[in-house]
């Protein structure tokens, strides 16, 4: 794929195995701020609070030393620890057999599944709370339903009937801006490592070491205060300052008018003549400043060629 300078590509195409960062984007020492939807797979160590204004799924058996902070709805998978407190204007669905060590603030409904490991004094719901246990489905809508009736309350009768009639479960649609860490990312206070791709978004602020197993593509305008480390091709858009070194195993891409604080390393290197490098530069294979007159960048291999379409994203949490 090249890339012709000044102008940029949006087509995206998703795949689970990239970590998706988008436009806009706050990586704080001690928080990450976002607009839309964040996934946090399964299994991954999150060392920072979660703040956005859209939805937070957290998959199986991740742990998370930090604060759930949403206007949107949070659902926490089975086995995960939450080691800080949720606060959610909407529902929350809290997993069987998770830890939540802090304080659960729902503005809505809330449902909790079994085994969960939590001081009921630190719940605070507005809405409905649901404890599940296995109890079996049927049995559960019978002893329901002959509450309701016991207590008088037709209203509540048939909107739980409608309910049964519709079906619970409701589509889970992502929004277009959102968040994506994969299966095993590891996002502690100094360091974000993804077991795979990387693609960070226009305008975002990154504080920490940047290291992944393949491919690491950063959007215009966007600030990294740390090292960048990746096995596959690295790829840095326009106006874009990082704060630390720059090392790949592949090739290095740089676009008009970047700052590099440190030094950059890899197969081959490649750059504009507007670029600022306040560090050495090392091609095994050449280094290659583009001229003025030239007025591309090729750069093949890019990481958001395979970032588009949303397809099946939740299965990788649930």
């Amino acid at each position: 794929m090249a890339h012709c300078i000044g102008e940029w590509d949006t087509t995206m195409v998703f795949d689970r195995n990239i970590c998706h960062i988008p436009a806009g984007t706050l990586v704080e020492e001690k928080a990450l701020r976002s607009k839309g939807d964040l996934i946090i797979s399964d299994r991954c160590s999150f060392a920072r609070n979660v703040i956005t204004e859209g939805r937070i799924f957290i998959g199986e058996y991740a742990e998370i030393d930090g604060d759930l902070i949403s206007i949107g709805d949070i659902r926490v998978d089975k086995g995960t620890k939450v080691n800080g407190n949720i606060t959610g204007d909407n529902d929350v669905y809290i997993g069987e057999r998770c830890a939540i060590a802090g304080e659960l603030v729902v503005g809505s409904n809330m449902e909790i599944g079994d085994d969960v490991q939590i001081d009921p004094k630190s719940i605070d719901s507005k809405g409905r709370v649901n404890i599940r246990n296995p109890i079996s489905v049927l049995i559960y809508i019978l002893l329901y339903l002959l509450d309701l009736i016991r207590r008088g309350d037709e209203q509540g009768v048939e909107e739980f009937l409608k309910d049964l009639e519709s079906g619970t479960e409701e589509d889970l649609l992502i929004s277009k801006e959102f968040t994506y860490f994969p299966r095993g990312s590891r996002i502690l206070k100094d360091q974000i490592w993804v077991p795979g791709d990387l693609s960070i978004g226009p305008n975002c602020h990154i504080v920490g070491n940047l290291e992944t197993s393949g491919g690491l593509d950063i959007e215009k305008e966007t600030q990294v205060f740390g090292d960048i480390s990746a096995k596959g091709d690295i790829y840095i858009g326009e106006d874009t300052v990082i704060n630390g070194n720059v090392s790949s195993h592949q090739d290095v891409t740089i676009h008009h008018a970047a700052r590099i604080v440190g030094n950059i390393t890899g197969r081959s290197v490649t750059t504009t003549s507007d670029t600022i490098i306040e560090g050495t530069l090392k091609g095994d294979e050449g280094i290659r400043i583009v001229p003025d007159s030239e007025t591309q960048l090729t750069d093949d291999g890019h990481v958001r060629e395979r970032l588009q379409g949303l397809g099946d994203l939740l299965e990788q949490t649930r």
